[in-house]
């Protein structure tokens, strides 16, 4: 992602002095706030088919199964000093990555998930820093 949060030395420090970055738990929230504006995004854009079909596992589905399966997963580092998330949709719900968002030999891709990413960065970095933010101003006061 490109963009710059400002500061973002000077929260990771507080958070130190706070005694919050040991456990990882303000880095995971800030991250995992940091991908909402591209899941909601992602819903908006992904395509949605008119007629019910049935998955690989037989199951029948209603149109827009796609988008009732987008999810995030948030993970830290050993060290917890990283956090990543991955946004994408339940393995049921495979062929919305596979062959919508990059098409096939005879459908031309569609897609969503990586205009989701492009055009809510100022969000996620906006949504990121907030959270820290908060963790930081929540904890301040405790102490």
């Amino acid at each position: 992602m490109s963009g710059a949060l400002d500061g973002v030395a000077q929260l990771m420090r507080q958070l130190e002095e706070l005694g919050l970055a040991a456990n990882g738990k303000a880095l995971r929230a800030a991250v995992r706030a940091g991908s909402r504006p591209v899941v909601k995004r992602a819903k908006q854009l992904i395509p949605e088919g008119a007629d019910a079909h049935r998955t690989y596992r037989g199951r029948l589905v209603t149109p827009g199964f796609a988008k009732r399966s987008i999810r995030t997963v948030t993970k830290l580092s050993r060290d917890k000093q990283k956090a990543s998330v991955a946004i994408g949709v339940r393995a049921e719900a495979f062929y919305a990555t596979q062959f919508v968002e990059l098409g096939t030999s005879r459908q031309a891709p569609q897609p969503w998930l990586r205009p989701a990413m492009e055009q809510t960065q100022q969000e996620q970095l906006a949504a990121l820093g907030d959270s820290l933010k908060k963790t930081i101003e929540k904890a301040a006061k405790k102490k």
